[in-house]
């Protein structure tokens, strides 16, 4: 009789094992609640009656049991059977927990549902995972064969509670999360969203490969502005548009002012002859009537057409310092130098004065006239 009431149960329960002793039936495996399996184990010594059983389950389950024990102690008085028990106790426990974004899954079923979501992107999709799955790192080349990675902080209660997602992007990533899918909706909008790039990068990367940039020292994909030399301590900041790539970027030029000055005028005149059929360096030359410093000239002193340039401060001949660049010229010889430079310099010169937070002394390389903020 228990050996047929048993097999009955398997049939609808087929994750619970039953194990018949002389004076206890017990079953152990586990029991769908919702879209999740959980382990219990079930001791009933009156079995297939329902009157005496116990169960016993993770601390998860056991927590939305507590909550919903008036229920279920009602129903452990109605049924007849173990079998309609467990039915009633499904139904119950899954209302419970339906809707409950705060409810955090248990270890092994959040790990159960990642693993699945995982195979579903593919694993070679997968760079890197931390020892306890708390980081996912993701990987994908776009459609000029660009390597680009994407992490993925997952938050306990995952699928439930959304990752934390960080890529190296200019903008942010347009995800509609679905508790179902999981990463594979940051797949997806992530490849949608490099796909909308791919022009900005194409001019991005024409423009290190052919200028020398300044700034930043090592650019990644979120960058979208380039500092690069045009002559002798004159530099431009360009700044490229996302949406429109290849129109006229936003510019800054960078030097002393009686250099500046006829460039900008330039700028201003000649902006309607930029033409996005052109490269960004073209472009600049034709419409600022000068030659920008080529990106093989990095290791010389001079250009490709016999001028002389240089990017570093004349006082620690160096291009960056601690993150800043030699911003600070020389009204008279045009040589450029590190604000804090130039003030611990000045600080060094005895017939030096400081007026307020203004520094007055000689320019250490032509000793004309020559001033800078006090480093805050």
């Amino acid at each position: 009789m228990n050996v047929m009431a048993g097999a009955s149960l398997g049939t609808e329960f087929p994750l619970l094992l039953p194990t018949f002793g002389s004076q206890s039936t017990s079953f152990h495996g586990f029991l769908t609640i919702g879209r999740y399996d959980y382990e219990v184990h079930l001791e009933v010594p009156h079995f297939p009656d329902v009157k005496g059983m116990t169960l016993s389950t993770d601390a998860w389950l056991a927590s939305v049991i507590k909550r919903c024990q008036e229920q279920l102690s009602q129903e452990e008085k109605d049924c007849h059977t173990v079998q309609e028990y467990l039915r009633k106790f499904q139904q119950i426990c899954a209302a419970a927990t339906e809707n409950e974004d705060s409810v955090s899954l248990p270890q092994d079923a959040m790990f159960t549902t990642l693993l699945s979501h995982i195979e579903t992107i593919g694993w070679s999709k997968v760079s890197q995972v931390s020892t306890d799955f708390s980081m996912i790192y993701l990987e994908t080349k776009d459609e000029s064969e660009r390597l680009h990675s994407l992490r993925a902080k997952i938050q306990p209660g995952y699928p439930i509670v959304e990752p934390v997602v960080e890529a190296d992007l200019p903008v942010d990533i347009d995800i509609t999360w679905n508790t179902s899918e999981g990463l594979s909706c940051i797949m997806s909008a992530w490849e949608e969203k490099l796909s909308t790039l791919q022009e900005l990068w194409d001019v991005l990367d024409e423009l290190d490969e052919t200028a020398l940039v300044l700034d930043p020292p090592n650019p990644t994909r979120k960058h979208t502005s380039r500092r690069i030399l045009l002559s002798n301590h004159v530099s431009i900041q360009l700044t490229v548009s996302i949406a429109h790539p290849r129109s006229l970027p936003q510019c800054h030029l960078l030097g002393s002012s009686h250099l500046t000055a006829p460039l900008n005028a330039r700028l201003t005149d000649n902006y309607n002859e930029w033409d996005p059929e052109r490269s960004i360096v073209n472009n600049l030359e034709i419409v600022l009537g000068v030659d920008v410093v080529k990106a093989k000239s990095k290791e010389s002193t001079v250009d490709d057409g016999g001028s002389d340039w240089s990017a570093e401060c004349a006082v620690c001949y160096c291009l960056h310092l601690e993150g800043a660049l030699p911003d600070l010229t020389c009204d008279h010889c045009s040589q450029a130098f590190h604000v804090q430079c130039l003030y611990e310099w000045l600080c060094s010169v005895p017939n030096s004065r400081q007026s307020m937070n203004f520094i007055f002394g000689e320019c250490p390389y032509c000793t004309q006239l020559i001033s800078c903020k006090v480093p805050t």
